[in-house]
């Protein structure tokens, strides 16, 4: 079946979401830090009235990347063409920070078992596709709220 999803980069990868949960993008901003939350836990957001935790999804993947070395002061200003997507998994509304929003798109709906992605943990893997031979790797949050 085929549905639309937003893609989005993330450490110089395609990654897709189905559109269907998608609330709003947001130019990326400084979150609410939440102590001994974890690590993937980029903080908290109020948008209109709701909370919304910001995950970043390249580390729960496993995607390597590049970070300060030694001790650097916060950056004030918001890293060029990063955004934050406020989703919203069955009651459960959040947000994930990407590098960027490349744009909508009408893809397969990925088969029941996805094939192994080369250096990424598989947790929310659904599917690959390809465009114009481009890989475009589908991800669900299903197994980010519910166990099993």
């Amino acid at each position: 079946m085929m549905n639309n999803y937003l893609l989005f980069r993330l450490s110089e990868r395609i990654f897709a979401v189905r559109l269907l949960g998608a609330i709003e993008i947001l130019p990326w901003r400084r979150t609410r830090f939440v102590p001994q939350a974890y690590s993937y836990v980029e903080g908290v957001m109020d948008y209109r009235g709701t909370l919304y935790p910001v995950f970043q999804v390249a580390q729960i993947l496993g995607l390597s990347r590049p970070g300060p070395i030694g001790f650097t002061a916060p950056d004030e200003q918001p890293p060029k063409g990063k955004s934050i997507i406020l989703l919203q998994e069955g009651k459960w509304p959040f947000g994930i920070s990407v590098d960027s929003v490349v744009k909508m798109s009408i893809l397969q709906d990925p088969e029941v078992h996805a094939p192994a992605v080369k250096g990424m943990n598989m947790q929310l893997v659904k599917g690959v596709q390809y465009e114009e031979d481009q890989e475009i790797i589908i991800i669900g949050f299903e197994r980010l709220f519910h166990a099993g």
